[in-house]
């Protein structure tokens, strides 16, 4: 295990995607959402979204279905993040292992990641995938068995401070906050870095091996 792996959050990291959740939200729950922020929410499960929105449980399978349609009706190529499709071609190229883990329902992820041009095989945490999902480390600490990655060798890159919390429990050193323009409660203490780009994060490869400067 002497070789760096990546682990990539997706909402807010892989796709800019927040507002497009909150406003499936004003779509299709406007009664509830009115008078939340998008801000507020961020990070939070689908579940835990839910149950601050004070919807039913009872209703919350449709509402979850319906939300899951009316994301994926506005969703488009062009939320990517600047940068991350060549940032994973990029580890692709060079033979670093990277995965994903997100507290969003799998249907979501799916959806989101589709708008990447992997070549590899999907490998996947989702908020449904798992019984405790961030900010628990579990995630986390499931991915890292996926790619036997050692944590002390494996970067992270979050958008939220729940996020960065989970994979600090799951003693990640290289944790990076790379906030957008809903990130202006985060404070991203725990992160080794905050980053404007993802050039910012350097994984070199020679000989087999990974590296970081």
């Amino acid at each position: 295990m002497t070789q760096f792996a990546v682990i990539f959050d997706i909402d807010g990291v892989v796709v800019d995607s927040e507002q497009l959740h909150f406003d499936a939200l004003l779509q299709v729950i406007p009664d509830k959402a009115q008078g939340f922020h998008a801000e507020q929410l961020i990070g939070l499960s689908l579940e835990a979204t839910l149950d601050a929105l004070a919807v039913p449980k009872h209703e919350q399978p449709d509402t979850k279905n319906r939300l899951t349609d009316s994301y994926n009706h506005m969703l488009d190529v062009r939320y990517l993040r600047p940068g991350i499709q060549d940032f994973v071609r990029f580890l692709e190229q060079n033979q670093v292992p990277y995965g994903f883990v997100s507290t969003a329902p799998r249907e979501v992820c799916v959806s989101n990641l589709g708008l990447l041009d992997m070549q590899r095989e999907l490998l996947l945490i989702s908020g449904t995938d798992i019984e405790r999902t961030k900010p628990y480390p579990d995630p986390y600490l499931e991915m890292l068995t996926i790619l036997n990655a050692d944590p002390e060798r494996t970067i992270v890159v979050e958008d939220t401070d729940l996020g960065i919390s989970a994979a600090y429990q799951a003693g990640i050193k290289y944790i990076y906050g790379w906030p957008h323009a809903l990130s202006t409660t985060q404070q991203y203490g725990q992160a080794i870095k905050v980053i404007e780009s993802l050039d910012e994060i350097k994984v070199l490869h020679q000989d087999g091996l990974a590296a970081i400067n």
